[in-house]
C-alpha cells in the first residue's frame, strides 16, 4: 500500500470524483475554511475532501475534512465500512515495526535556524473566540526520555510566534508523561511533528493502549506494510518519510504560556489555560507540499478518533466479557455496549472495562443483544423499560477523566457513571417483547397492497 496522502487522494480521484473538491477562489484563513465545512454538511449533506487552493498570507494550499467519511476511512485501509472495527483489532494484535530509510520526500526541502517561519504556514483561526491560529493536524512523535518506548498522538499547536508554539499534552496520557520525565530530568523532550499523511498513519497515532504499545507498529499493521521512517535532521526522533510536512521541535522544561480558548470537540470553546511551550528547531517538506487541516469538532473530527477508541473499546470488553457483540462512541466521553449477557453482573463488568479503558469515557450504557446501539431511539427505549436507576446504575467518584470536559470542577478530575440497561433476571426471563408474526412478515408483499 502506498504511504503518502497524495496516492490516497489519487484513489479518491479514481473512485470517487465527487469527493475531491477543488475550491480554487481564495479564501481567508480564518473561518471561512471552518464555515465552508459546515455549510456543505448542513445545507448541501454534502461531506467531500476539500482542497483550497489559495489560502489568503501562505502559499501553501490547505486540504481539509479528509477523514469526514467512513467509507474513506474504510477505502485507506482496503477494508469494507462494515470491518472497519475488525481490521483495526487486526493492526493492533498483529502489528507491524516500522522501518528506518536513509531518506524520503519529506526530506525536499529542508529549513533551519533564521529560515524557520512558523507564520508562512496557513494561519487557520476555526471557531469564533479562538485566541488564535491552530495548528490541528500535528501528530507528535517522540521517545520517552529514559527507555525505547515510542508514543504518536494528535496534539493541537497554538501558534505563538516564528518558531514557537504551545501545545496541549492532555493530563495524564503517555505524551504529558514523557514531558514530566524529562523535566524531571531538567531536559527538553525531542519531539517532532507530521502534517499530511496517509489517513492508516492517522488512524494508528489514535491508538489507545499500554505506554509501551508503539502506535508506528500499528499504523504498519493498518498499511500492511512498515511505516517508512526517517531521522530529523536536529535530533533522533523518527518521523514518517512520506508526510507533506515535519514540524521538528522540543518541549521546553518548565516553561508555560498561556494558551486557548480553543472550541474542541466536545462543541464548547474552553477557556485559557497554561500550557507547555514548544521550540521548532526545523521544518522539512515536500515540495508543492499541502497543509493539512482537520475541521476541529466536525465530523473530520469525531470520526477520524471514534473508529480506534470503538476498537480498543471493543478488545477492553471482549477480555472480561467474552460474549460482546458491539461498540459504539456516540458522543463525547460515552459509550454503549451490546452484549448477550450469559451470567448475572456481566453488564456491570462491561462497565468497568470501558471506564478502565479509556481515560476520556465518562458515561457507559450496556443493553443486551436485541438492542441495535446504532438507534439511539432502541437505546433509550432500553434503558427506559429495563432499567431501575436505584439498582443499575453505577457512579464513580473522584477519577481522572479529560480535562477539556467544561463540566468537571478542576480540569480533568471527574465522576463516571454506567447504566446497565439489560433485561433481568435475565433476556429470556424477562417479560416478551410483542411482534408480528415473523411468517406473516415474510407472506406478504408490499407491492399487492401499496402501489
Amino acid at each position: 500500500m502506498s504511504q503518502d496522502l497524495r496516492s490516497f487522494l489519487d484513489l479518491i480521484k479514481r473512485r470517487r470524483p465527487d469527493e475531491l473538491v477543488v475550491v480554487s477562489r481564495e479564501v481567508d484563513p480564518a473561518f471561512e475554511i471552518t464555515a465552508l465545512v459546515v455549510k456543505l454538511e448542513r445545507e448541501a449533506r454534502r461531506r467531500p475532501v476539500l482542497l483550497f487552493e489559495r489560502v489568503r498570507g501562505t502559499d501553501f494550499p490547505v486540504l481539509t475534512n479528509l477523514h469526514a467519511s467512513r467509507s474513506r476511512l474504510a477505502a485507506a485501509l482496503g477494508a469494507p465500512p462494515d470491518a472497519m472495527l475488525t481490521t483495526y483489532l487486526r493492526a493492533m494484535e498483529r502489528p507491524v515495526p516500522p522501518r528506518v530509510v536513509s531518506t524520503g520526500p519529506v526530506k525536499d526541502v529542508v529549513l533551519t535556524g533564521d529560515k524557520i517561519d512558523l507564520r508562512r504556514l496557513p494561519q487557520i483561526v476555526h471557531h469564533e473566540g479562538d485566541a488564535g491560529p491552530y495548528l490541528t493536524a500535528a501528530i507528535s512523535f517522540a521517545r520517552d526520555p529514559e527507555h525505547e518506548i515510542w508514543n504518536c498522538a494528535y496534539n493541537r499547536l497554538m501558534l505563538k510566534g516564528r518558531d514557537t508554539t504551545s501545545i496541549h499534552l492532555t493530563l495524564g496520557k503517555h505524551l504529558w508523561e514523557f514531558h514530566r520525565r524529562a523535566e524531571a530530568l531538567g531536559r527538553p523532550l525531542p519531539v517532532a511533528f507530521a502534517l499530511g499523511v496517509h489517513p492508516a498513519v492517522a488512524l494508528g497515532a489514535l491508538a489507545i493502549g499500554s505506554i509501551d504499545e508503539d502506535e508506528r507498529a500499528i499504523m504498519g499493521g493498518l498499511l500492511g506494510e512498515p511505516l517508512e521512517l526517517v531521522r530529523c535532521e536536529t535530533s533522533d526522533v523518527l518521523v514518517p518519510a512520506h508526510a507533506e510536512i515535519v514540524i521538528e521541535a522540543e518541549i521546553l522544561p518548565e516553561a508555560r504560556v498561556a494558551e486557548g480558548p480553543f472550541g474542541e470537540f466536545t462543541g464548547y470553546s474552553l477557556g485559557e489555560r497554561n500550557r507547555e511551550v514548544v521550540r521548532v528547531t526545523a521544518v522539512t517538506h515536500r515540495q508543492g507540499a499541502l497543509f493539512q487541516d482537520i475541521s476541529v469538532a466536525h465530523l473530520d473530527h469525531l470520526l477520524l478518533s471514534t473508529i480506534p477508541m470503538e476498537a480498543n473499546l471493543y478488545r477492553a470488553v471482549r477480555a472480561m466479557v467474552p460474549s460482546i457483540r458491539a461498540v459504539r462512541v456516540p458522543s463525547p466521553f460515552t459509550c454503549y455496549v451490546s452484549l448477550e449477557q450469559r451470567l448475572p453482573g456481566q453488564a456491570k463488568n462491561a462497565i468497568m472495562a470501558v471506564l478502565g479503558a479509556d481515560l476520556y469515557m465518562k458515561r457507559v450504557v450496556v443493553v443486551d443483544h436485541d438492542v441495535d446501539i446504532f438507534d439511539d431511539r432502541q437505546v433509550n427505549w432500553a434503558i427506559a423499560t429495563r432499567c431501575q436507576p436505584d439498582r443499575d446504575i453505577t457512579i464513580v467518584t473522584h477519577a481522572r477523566g479529560s480535562d477539556l470536559d467544561p463540566s468537571t470542577r478542576e480540569d480533568g478530575y471527574t465522576a463516571k457513571w454506567g447504566v446497565d440497561a439489560t433485561a433481568k433476571p435475565s433476556l429470556a426471563g424477562y417479560t416478551p417483547r410483542h411482534r408480528v408474526p415473523p411468517d406473516v412478515l415474510k407472506r406478504l408483499d408490499l407491492k399487492d397492497y401499496v402501489s
